[in-house]
């Protein structure tokens, strides 16, 4: 599944590639019709080596040839370059030796801006920079799609670090790399960490679920608030630097502080909505659907709660059941409509005799059954017959007079919930046998079945 975000994500990766390798010509332009300004944008600054460009331009070149579908050979072989580039230039500063002279463009050029006192060559941070977004794209080419976005993260902090440092005007930040590379390089590792964005890390940030949301409001909140802050006290440093550094933390932990509690008012918004929607799951999963009643699942759960308080207090429990006599024939003759109807009639009617904590659920089929808590055996048979009559007096549209038969019994000591079920059950049965349409008691547990009282139906 791809996001929105995702999907913008990956359709920036050529654009940005392009734009790094066009930026990177315009440099090599700039030497070739000697415009120093277009590698050397800031008089007496840092510039731009001319092998620094082309790294970046293979690198933007490899970036635009990038597909996620396809064969990415071409940007697996634009990443051993530049690793082979960079790894001759990280064996010249590590031995003092020069070995890219044969193979660097323009040299004219940088001899003549050595000999005017302004010599040019690819720093440290520009060759580790470069390093990192060329190892990603090999990661990319092999689908390590984990791997690439972590080396084009770190190679990306070197480019921004530079562009900090111009922006506060601390030349220690950005060293060597002019502002035209910290410019390409940004332009080349966002299209090189973008290409891995519908997999790993940047999949979660760019989701559209609430996670990722606060996410992306975290990561800009947590670079720009600090560079905004640190630029404002970079004005104002050379008064008292101690004092400024003191406010500077007092800031930065106050901003901290903000972050972390409207991640939590977030958090705690999700864990809101989930407990809402868990709640919903277990209503829906122990809910009968036509006639809202609890199912047979929660009559389980519900009944062993009240065994478990009946044995711990003693007092008396009696349960209840009932069928629709000859429902067969309404669904038969009148159609399942009708049927379905008289159950969600019989529901209501049968809700609307019982008190508030007798439990009433919809045992299966056209079958019903009511636990009675504080009720003895004598006043379960009392209320069935009351209910009994209640729904033979009721006109049922569609099904006329409609009438069911009961069976109940209490609950005996020890008796397990499926135990005082099977005797109710053989109540029932009782009172379909000697006619339907009464209520039939049983007081005894099986198979001592023999004091049977029956109500017969007035």
């Amino acid at each position: 599944m791809r996001f929105p975000q995702i999907i913008r994500a990956l359709s920036l990766v050529r654009p940005l590639g392009l734009a790094g390798a066009l930026f990177s010509l315009l440099i090599l332009a700039g030497y070739a019709l000697g415009l120093e300004v277009f590698f050397r944008p800031m008089l007496g600054g840092p510039a731009t080596h001319p092998l620094s460009a082309v790294a970046l331009l293979v690198l933007g070149l490899g970036a635009f040839c990038w597909h996620p579908r396809q064969s990415n050979r071409v940007v697996v072989l634009a990443g051993v370059f530049v690793v082979t580039l960079v790894s001759l230039r990280l064996l010249e500063l590590a031995k003092g030796v020069t070995l890219l002279d044969w193979l660097t463009p323009f040299s004219r050029q940088l001899a003549e801006q050595a000999a005017a006192g302004h010599p040019i060559s690819t720093g440290i941070n520009t060759a580790l920079m470069c390093l990192c977004f060329a190892l990603a794209l090999i990661a990319i080419g092999c689908k390590r799609y984990a791997l690439a976005q972590q080396l084009a993260f770190v190679g990306l902090g070197f480019p921004m670090i530079s562009l900090t440092g111009y922006a506060y005007g601390i030349d220690k930040f950005y060293g060597q790399m002019a502002m035209t590379t910290a410019l390409g390089g940004s332009m080349v590792g966002a299209g090189i960490l973008l290409s891995g964005a519908h997999r790993s890390f940047l999949r979660s940030i760019l989701s559209p679920w609430i996670g990722g949301k606060v996410a992306r409001v975290q990561i800009l909140l947590g670079y720009f608030v600090p560079f905004l802050i640190g630029y404002c006290l970079a004005l104002t440093i050379a008064n008292n630097p101690l004092q400024q550094f003191g406010l500077f933390c007092v800031l930065i932990s106050a901003f901290i502080s903000m972050l972390v509690a409207f991640t939590a008012v977030i958090q705690e918004s999700i864990d809101r909505s989930r407990r809402s929607a868990e709640r919903r799951l277990v209503l829906v999963a122990t809910l009968d659907s036509l006639t809202n009643l609890p199912n047979r699942r929660r009559f389980h759960d519900h009944g062993q709660w009240l065994l478990e308080r009946v044995r711990r207090t003693g007092e008396s429990l009696s349960a209840l059941i009932f069928d629709i006599d000859y429902f067969k024939r309404i669904n038969d003759t009148q159609g399942h409509p009708v049927g379905d109807a008289v159950l969600e009639r019989l529901a209501a009617e049968a809700r609307s005799i019982l008190r508030r904590q007798d439990f009433l659920a919809r045992y299966g089929g056209e079958e019903f059954v009511i636990l009675l808590p504080g009720t003895q055996l004598a006043g379960a048979v009392q209320l069935g017959e009351k209910l009994r009559a209640h729904i033979a007096a009721t006109d049922f549209p569609g099904a006329g007079q409609v009438t069911i038969s009961l069976g109940c019994a209490e609950y005996l000591a020890d008796e397990s919930l499926q135990q005082l079920v099977a005797r109710v059950d053989v109540a029932l049965y009782q009172a379909k046998r000697s006619g339907r349409n009464r209520v039939v008691a049983v007081s005894e547990a099986p198979p001592a079945m023999n004091s049977v009282e029956s109500c017969q139906a007035a």
